[in-house]
């Protein structure tokens, strides 16, 4: 059986282990950072795999090299091949499995890190590690089985993706109440007009959320120019919590916030703009690791909390 693999040269696991980290890296430099010496072995590997396939498994844009569609199915079957290989390795000396959590990064902070506890539990005791990527990126991960679990938004999914619902996200207007005028009445803060006068932090990555916070201050007739971007929520968070900075922060963001410190009101432009966070799974990366509906279940329950 599947002589045709083994009569001829060029295939062996080192070389299938050299093109996946190639693969994840998009780079042969980022696979082998400084090393000269494994980025030539990396690339002569890639021409013996390609010579023993027969196909074209990378193609060059500019000065890097790139995967061709056949390059791109490779990759995903030898990370699933090597995932079995690595399962059933620790199941026979009764290590256990490790599992990838994938979320944006505060929602690593927000609502995984709560919850591992009893995500863990789920699976387990397993080791679990956590990747910090955006939804759309996330989706892809699930799929090419780079990441086992994700914590994405619903609109990230295609129609028949698996998903459990975690939680509705609102958005909220967060005031440091020094940067206000004293005997300011909380309800004040709901006024466009005094926005105009605060220091705002906001992010600069450009994503949906900031674009839209971003636009929906320009819709309330503020010309909004924050005081700081941050690449980050959690950076936000911590400049409100300062007292340096206003800003408008997710539902799951704002607990432990002190109220005798920070007005925290509904920010009424985003109301109608609630984001549905969900936990998203590859169903055939499931069987192949032996994970049972229930189990997911339970990581959801785990979230929900």
């Amino acid at each position: 059986m599947f002589e045709n693999l083994f009569s001829r040269s060029g295939l062996s696991l080192d070389r299938l282990h050299s093109f996946l980290a190639f693969a994840d890296a998009r780079s042969i430099a980022k696979a082998a950072p400084g090393d000269v010496n494994r980025q030539s072995q990396i690339s002569r590997q890639i021409s013996e795999l390609e010579t023993f396939f027969g196909a074209e498994l990378t193609l060059r844009r500019g000065k890097t090299l790139a995967l061709t569609s056949a390059g791109e199915r490779l990759a995903n079957l030898i990370r699933q091949q090597l995932q079995d290989l690595d399962d059933f390795r620790n199941e026979q000396t009764e290590v256990k499995k490790t599992f990838t959590v994938g979320a944006g990064a505060s929602i690593i902070d927000w609502l995984v890190l709560p919850a591992l506890k009893g995500i863990r539990d789920a699976l387990d005791q397993s080791t679990v590690r956590l990747d910090t990527l955006r939804s759309r990126s996330l989706v892809e991960a699930v799929g090419e089985g780079r990441v086992d679990f994700a914590i994405v938004r619903e609109d990230a999914l295609f129609r028949e993706a698996k998903r459990i619902s975690v939680c509705q996200i609102t958005f909220h207007l967060c005031v440091p109440k020094c940067l206000l005028k004293r005997g300011v009445p909380p309800h004040a803060v709901d006024d466009p007009k005094v926005w105009k006068a605060l220091p705002f932090t906001a992010g600069k990555d450009g994503g949906q959320l900031d674009l839209t916070i971003r636009q929906a201050m320009a819709d309330a007739g503020v010309d909004f120019r924050p005081l700081i971007e941050c690449n980050s929520m959690l950076q936000a968070r911590q400049l409100i919590e300062q007292g340096t900075c206003a800003g408008v922060l997710p539902s799951v963001g704002i607990h432990g916030l002190d109220s005798n410190q920070v007005i925290i009101r509904a920010f009424a432009p985003l109301k109608k703009y609630g984001r549905h966070l969900v936990l998203h799974w590859n169903e055939r990366q499931m069987r192949r690791r032996g994970v049972e509906p229930d189990v997911i279940g339970q990581i959801a329950a785990a979230l929900h909390k």
